[in-house]
């Protein structure tokens, strides 16, 4: 079982990740260089992965208690 401190860390992980996923995507969409964009662009599918895995183990935190 998490403790509410432990979901507020998970929480705060969630929201740096959501960061991540959006400042990747950005830069993706800026850049011109074709090998950048591609990398912005997995960098950006990476983190929303996490960001979804996270999502998924903060939800199961939250129906244990």
């Amino acid at each position: 079982m998490l403790s509410s401190k432990e979901l507020m860390h998970l929480e705060d992980f969630l929201s740096m990740e959501q960061n991540c996923t959006k400042t990747m995507g950005y830069f993706a969409s800026s850049v011109q260089d074709a090998q950048s964009k591609q990398l912005f662009q997995q960098l950006s599918q990476k983190s929303q992965q996490h960001l979804q895995t996270m999502s998924k183990h903060l939800n199961a935190g939250q129906n244990l208690q």
